[in-house]
Protein backbone atom coordinates (compact mmCIF):
# COMPACT_ATOMS: atom_id res chain seq x y z
CA UNK A 1 0.00 0.00 0.00
CA UNK A 2 1.21 3.30 -0.72
CA UNK A 3 2.45 5.40 2.11
CA UNK A 4 0.85 8.94 2.56
CA UNK A 5 3.63 11.59 3.18
CA UNK A 6 3.56 13.09 6.34
CA UNK A 7 0.55 11.10 8.22
CA UNK A 8 1.91 8.92 11.25
CA UNK A 9 1.72 4.98 11.18
CA UNK A 10 -1.24 3.43 12.98
CA UNK A 11 -0.53 0.74 15.69
CA UNK A 12 -2.67 -2.31 14.79
CA UNK A 13 -4.35 -1.83 18.36
CA UNK A 14 -5.39 1.32 17.19
CA UNK A 15 -6.98 0.68 14.12
CA UNK A 16 -8.45 -2.64 15.72
CA UNK A 17 -10.04 -0.67 18.43
CA UNK A 18 -11.66 2.28 15.76
CA UNK A 19 -12.82 -0.65 13.49
CA UNK A 20 -14.24 -2.63 16.28
CA UNK A 21 -16.25 0.11 17.55
CA UNK A 22 -17.93 0.91 14.16
CA UNK A 23 -18.56 -2.55 13.55
CA UNK A 24 -19.94 -3.37 17.37
CA UNK A 25 -22.14 -0.16 16.86
CA UNK A 26 -25.99 -1.28 17.40
CA UNK A 27 -26.75 -2.12 13.58
CA UNK A 28 -30.72 -1.20 14.67
CA UNK A 29 -31.93 2.02 14.38
CA UNK A 30 -31.19 3.97 17.47
CA UNK A 31 -34.38 5.36 19.27
CA UNK A 32 -35.35 8.85 19.12
CA UNK A 33 -34.12 11.16 21.61
CA UNK A 34 -37.02 12.48 23.84
CA UNK A 35 -36.52 15.75 22.23
CA UNK A 36 -37.68 15.49 19.03
CA UNK A 37 -36.81 18.87 17.62
CA UNK A 38 -33.04 16.97 17.28
CA UNK A 39 -31.86 13.80 14.91
CA UNK A 40 -30.16 10.99 17.11
CA UNK A 41 -27.09 12.40 15.39
CA UNK A 42 -27.62 16.39 17.16
CA UNK A 43 -29.28 17.84 14.06
CA UNK A 44 -32.04 20.78 14.45
CA UNK A 45 -35.48 19.23 12.64
CA UNK A 46 -36.30 22.71 12.50
CA UNK A 47 -39.31 22.70 10.64
CA UNK A 48 -41.90 20.31 10.04
CA UNK A 49 -40.85 19.33 6.97
CA UNK A 50 -37.66 18.11 8.15
CA UNK A 51 -39.14 16.55 10.89
CA UNK A 52 -41.11 14.63 8.23
CA UNK A 53 -38.11 13.68 6.15
CA UNK A 54 -35.76 12.36 8.59
CA UNK A 55 -38.97 10.21 9.91
CA UNK A 56 -39.19 9.04 6.85
CA UNK A 57 -35.90 8.07 6.72
CA UNK A 58 -35.94 6.65 10.04
CA UNK A 59 -39.11 4.33 8.84
CA UNK A 60 -37.96 3.60 5.63
CA UNK A 61 -34.46 4.02 4.67
CA UNK A 62 -33.08 1.30 6.37
CA UNK A 63 -29.74 -0.23 5.23
CA UNK A 64 -26.48 -1.27 6.90
CA UNK A 65 -24.29 0.66 4.52
CA UNK A 66 -27.20 3.12 2.60
CA UNK A 67 -29.45 4.30 4.86
CA UNK A 68 -30.00 7.02 7.40
CA UNK A 69 -27.40 6.94 9.36
CA UNK A 70 -25.02 7.44 6.71
CA UNK A 71 -27.23 10.26 5.89
CA UNK A 72 -26.90 11.93 8.66
CA UNK A 73 -23.08 11.36 8.72
CA UNK A 74 -22.89 12.88 5.04
CA UNK A 75 -25.26 16.04 6.29
CA UNK A 76 -22.78 16.42 9.01
CA UNK A 77 -19.50 15.88 7.33
CA UNK A 78 -20.96 18.14 4.45
CA UNK A 79 -21.37 20.67 6.91
CA UNK A 80 -17.93 20.79 8.74
CA UNK A 81 -16.32 20.70 4.71
CA UNK A 82 -18.49 24.17 4.29
CA UNK A 83 -17.16 25.70 7.56
CA UNK A 84 -13.97 24.90 7.29
CA UNK A 85 -14.01 26.11 3.17
CA UNK A 86 -16.11 29.06 4.39
CA UNK A 87 -18.84 28.10 2.26
CA UNK A 88 -22.35 29.94 2.91
CA UNK A 89 -23.92 26.37 2.25
CA UNK A 90 -28.41 26.75 2.35
CA UNK A 91 -28.88 24.14 5.05
CA UNK A 92 -32.23 23.12 3.63
CA UNK A 93 -30.70 21.77 0.53
CA UNK A 94 -28.20 20.30 1.99
CA UNK A 95 -30.56 18.81 3.91
CA UNK A 96 -33.08 17.15 2.00
CA UNK A 97 -30.37 16.00 -0.46
CA UNK A 98 -28.48 14.37 2.26
CA UNK A 99 -31.25 12.25 3.40
CA UNK A 100 -32.83 11.31 0.58
CA UNK A 101 -29.73 10.81 -1.97
CA UNK A 102 -29.34 6.90 -1.54
CA UNK A 103 -33.32 6.60 -1.47
CA UNK A 104 -33.03 5.32 -4.97
CA UNK A 105 -30.31 2.40 -3.31
CA UNK A 106 -32.72 0.57 -0.83
CA UNK A 107 -35.87 -2.11 -0.97
CA UNK A 108 -38.45 -1.53 -2.44
CA UNK A 109 -38.05 1.81 -3.60
CA UNK A 110 -34.69 1.03 -5.88
CA UNK A 111 -35.97 0.06 -9.82
CA UNK A 112 -33.74 -2.31 -11.75
CA UNK A 113 -32.17 -0.44 -14.72
CA UNK A 114 -32.64 3.01 -13.19
CA UNK A 115 -29.52 4.68 -11.62
CA UNK A 116 -29.43 5.06 -7.94
CA UNK A 117 -29.04 8.90 -7.86
CA UNK A 118 -31.54 9.61 -10.52
CA UNK A 119 -34.00 7.06 -8.83
CA UNK A 120 -33.40 9.18 -5.57
CA UNK A 121 -34.19 12.12 -6.86
CA UNK A 122 -37.24 10.90 -8.96
CA UNK A 123 -38.62 9.92 -5.12
CA UNK A 124 -37.50 13.25 -3.59
CA UNK A 125 -39.92 15.24 -5.47
CA UNK A 126 -43.03 14.18 -4.40
CA UNK A 127 -41.63 13.50 -0.71
CA UNK A 128 -40.41 16.80 -0.21
CA UNK A 129 -43.46 18.29 -2.10
CA UNK A 130 -46.10 16.51 0.15
CA UNK A 131 -43.61 17.33 3.31
CA UNK A 132 -43.98 20.95 2.46
CA UNK A 133 -40.35 21.79 1.13
CA UNK A 134 -40.05 24.52 -0.18
CA UNK A 135 -39.92 23.31 -4.04
CA UNK A 136 -38.09 26.66 -5.60
CA UNK A 137 -35.10 24.99 -3.95
CA UNK A 138 -35.97 21.58 -5.65
CA UNK A 139 -33.55 21.90 -8.57
CA UNK A 140 -30.74 22.24 -6.72
CA UNK A 141 -31.27 19.52 -4.45
CA UNK A 142 -32.25 17.43 -7.75
CA UNK A 143 -28.58 18.56 -9.04
CA UNK A 144 -26.89 17.22 -5.44
CA UNK A 145 -28.12 13.82 -5.94
CA UNK A 146 -27.39 13.59 -9.19
CA UNK A 147 -24.15 13.75 -8.70
CA UNK A 148 -23.28 12.87 -5.04
CA UNK A 149 -21.04 9.68 -5.71
CA UNK A 150 -17.51 10.10 -5.73
CA UNK A 151 -16.95 8.85 -9.42
CA UNK A 152 -18.87 11.51 -11.01
CA UNK A 153 -18.59 15.12 -11.74
CA UNK A 154 -20.18 17.38 -8.54
CA UNK A 155 -23.04 19.84 -9.22
CA UNK A 156 -22.05 23.17 -9.23
CA UNK A 157 -23.81 24.64 -6.10
CA UNK A 158 -21.29 24.59 -3.00
CA UNK A 159 -24.43 22.17 -1.43
CA UNK A 160 -23.78 19.73 -4.42
CA UNK A 161 -19.79 20.19 -3.52
CA UNK A 162 -19.80 19.53 0.32
CA UNK A 163 -22.51 16.56 -0.21
CA UNK A 164 -20.36 14.95 -3.10
CA UNK A 165 -17.19 15.17 -0.96
CA UNK A 166 -18.93 13.94 2.51
CA UNK A 167 -20.12 11.07 0.82
CA UNK A 168 -16.30 10.47 -0.71
CA UNK A 169 -15.41 10.57 2.65
CA UNK A 170 -17.83 8.22 4.39
CA UNK A 171 -16.03 5.17 2.06
CA UNK A 172 -13.42 5.89 3.84
CA UNK A 173 -11.54 4.98 7.22
CA UNK A 174 -13.23 2.65 9.66
CA UNK A 175 -16.74 3.58 8.66
CA UNK A 176 -16.07 3.02 5.01
CA UNK A 177 -14.58 -0.92 6.23
CA UNK A 178 -17.37 -0.86 7.92
CA UNK A 179 -20.27 -0.35 5.65
CA UNK A 180 -18.51 -2.70 2.67
CA UNK A 181 -17.42 -5.75 4.92
CA UNK A 182 -21.69 -5.07 5.84
CA UNK A 183 -22.85 -5.63 2.46
CA UNK A 184 -20.84 -8.86 1.43
CA UNK A 185 -24.02 -11.39 2.24
CA UNK A 186 -24.14 -12.49 -1.96
CA UNK A 187 -20.22 -11.74 -1.99
CA UNK A 188 -18.56 -15.19 -3.22
CA UNK A 189 -15.26 -14.43 -1.07
CA UNK A 190 -13.90 -11.69 1.70
CA UNK A 191 -10.98 -11.31 -1.72
CA UNK A 192 -13.49 -9.91 -3.85
CA UNK A 193 -14.70 -7.46 -0.99
CA UNK A 194 -10.93 -6.45 -0.15
CA UNK A 195 -9.96 -5.57 -3.89
CA UNK A 196 -13.29 -3.08 -3.79
CA UNK A 197 -11.66 -1.94 -0.85
CA UNK A 198 -8.63 -1.12 -2.35
CA UNK A 199 -9.93 0.67 -5.43
CA UNK A 200 -11.90 2.96 -3.25
CA UNK A 201 -8.93 3.75 -1.10
CA UNK A 202 -7.25 4.57 -4.62
CA UNK A 203 -9.86 6.29 -6.49
CA UNK A 204 -11.51 8.62 -3.75
CA UNK A 205 -8.58 11.27 -2.84
CA UNK A 206 -8.29 12.28 -6.58
CA UNK A 207 -11.77 12.74 -6.74
CA UNK A 208 -11.97 15.16 -3.93
CA UNK A 209 -12.81 18.68 -4.79
CA UNK A 210 -12.49 20.90 -1.37
CA UNK A 211 -9.64 21.32 0.64
CA UNK A 212 -11.35 20.31 3.73
CA UNK A 213 -12.10 17.16 2.34
CA UNK A 214 -8.48 16.56 1.20
CA UNK A 215 -7.35 17.11 4.98
CA UNK A 216 -10.10 15.02 6.59
CA UNK A 217 -9.00 11.76 4.36
CA UNK A 218 -5.51 11.60 5.66
CA UNK A 219 -6.22 10.15 8.75
CA UNK A 220 -8.84 7.82 7.24
CA UNK A 221 -6.74 6.77 5.05
CA UNK A 222 -3.80 6.18 7.13
CA UNK A 223 -6.31 3.91 9.31
CA UNK A 224 -7.17 1.91 6.32
CA UNK A 225 -3.96 1.34 5.39
CA UNK A 226 -3.04 0.16 8.64
CA UNK A 227 -5.72 -2.49 8.25
CA UNK A 228 -4.65 -3.37 5.06
CA UNK A 229 -1.28 -4.17 6.00
CA UNK A 230 -2.37 -6.05 9.30
CA UNK A 231 -4.98 -8.22 7.06
CA UNK A 232 -1.74 -9.08 4.96
CA UNK A 233 0.68 -10.30 8.20
CA UNK A 234 -2.97 -12.87 9.28
CA UNK A 235 -3.35 -13.82 5.80
CA UNK A 236 -1.81 -16.76 4.28
CA UNK A 237 -1.40 -16.76 0.56
CA UNK A 238 -1.96 -13.57 -1.80
CA UNK A 239 -4.09 -11.07 -0.71
CA UNK A 240 -5.88 -8.86 -3.21
CA UNK A 241 -4.47 -5.42 -2.44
Amino acid sequence: MPSRPGAPAFAGATWLAVLAIALLAPSAPAQLRSDARVSAGGIALSSPWRAAVYAHAREKLLHPAWGWRHSERDFLIARRIAREEGLAIDEDILFAAAFLHDSGAIPPFAKDGVDHAVRSAELAEPLLRKAGFPMAKFPAVKAAIIGHMFDRKAGASDEAVVLHDADALDFLGATGIARRLSVTGDAPDMDSVLARLETVYREIPDRLVTGAAKRMSIPRLVAMQAFFEQLKRETPGPVPL
